[in-house]
């Protein structure tokens, strides 16, 4: 018998889930670098942990103005998630995108002046949810949540009191002129592993500049994206 054959096996690698808050990381990243918007988030995670197996990659967000006629910005958006369809890890978790009306409280605004002002919702909720359902359900080792909002350390802190096995890690999505100002105190507290989510490979993970759904049905990457 050769050395080789007597090596034991490699020892599985451990299930991996991610949460990517859309609009968190937009807001952080992408509203900044357009030509990054096109991200392939299944391949660019997978690189990310390549210790782990990435089970799923959970998109959280929300139709942009989704009462208007016409939207450039909507049209965009559906074409991208319609491209992230072609990836069997990718899921797609969908909250509300809604307008509420707000009165200026500016000393030098016109009396009652109203403006409206666009909200996402249910994303934070959606997150937790699915954080939880799936720690309670035993479907991964390890959870990666990609988001800086703080609303999440509740769920955070009940998945690591109640499932001390399951690791979890969170990244928060900033550009380096911004990096200094996101606080990660919680985390630490709670003694889980926050850090600042690296961009450097972003580039390389765009998906194909015309993405091929079933039968003849195709998504072609938008020009601003360019």
């Amino acid at each position: 018998m050769s050395d080789a054959a007597a090596l034991p096996p490699p020892p599985p690698r451990k299930r991996c889930i991610v949460y990517v808050d859309a609009f968190n990381w937009y807001y952080g990243v992408f509203i900044h670098r357009p030509a990054w918007k096109w991200l392939n988030l299944q391949s660019f995670f997978e690189t990310l942990r390549l210790d782990d197996d990435v089970v799923a990659v959970k998109l959280f967000t929300a139709l942009v103005e989704p009462k208007r006629h016409l939207s450039p910005r909507r049209d965009r958006q559906q074409r991208y998630l319609k491209a992230l369809t072609s990836l069997p890890k990718v899921q797609i978790i969908h909250g509300k995108y809604q307008e509420r009306t707000v009165t200026c409280q500016a000393r030098d605004c016109i009396r009652h002046l109203e403006y409206q002002v666009a909200e996402e919702k249910k994303t934070d909720v959606n997150i937790a949810v699915h954080l939880m359902d799936d720690a309670i359900k035993d479907r991964a080792d390890t959870l990666i949540i990609v988001s800086g909002d703080s609303d999440l350390e509740p769920a955070v802190e009940w998945v690591r009191q109640n499932h001390p096995r399951i690791k979890i890690h969170v990244y928060i999505p900033a550009l380096e002129d911004e990096r200094q100002q996101r606080r990660n105190d919680n985390y630490q507290r709670m003694q889980v592993n926050c850090k600042l989510l690296p961009l450097t490979d972003i580039p390389r993970h765009q998906l194909p500049a015309t993405v091929q759904l079933a039968g003849t049905v195709s998504i072609t990457r938008p020009p601003d994206w360019s």
